[in-house]
């Protein structure tokens, strides 16, 4: 197996919590997702700054 960058595994993770994010009906659970794709974003960004050439 392929070692995954962890660009792209914190990507994989964003696409499998805004699916469930669209599908989950509670809201209770709507907010703790929309939390954790928020702060998965920053680390998306994270990953990103450190990578851009200086």
């Amino acid at each position: 197996m392929k070692k995954m960058k962890p660009f792209d595994l914190a990507h994989e993770q964003y696409q499998l919590l805004m699916t469930k994010f669209k599908n989950t009906k509670d809201l209770r659970e709507k907010n703790i997702l929309f939390r954790r794709l928020t702060n998965l974003l920053a680390v998306m960004e994270f990953l990103i700054s450190i990578h851009k050439p200086h």
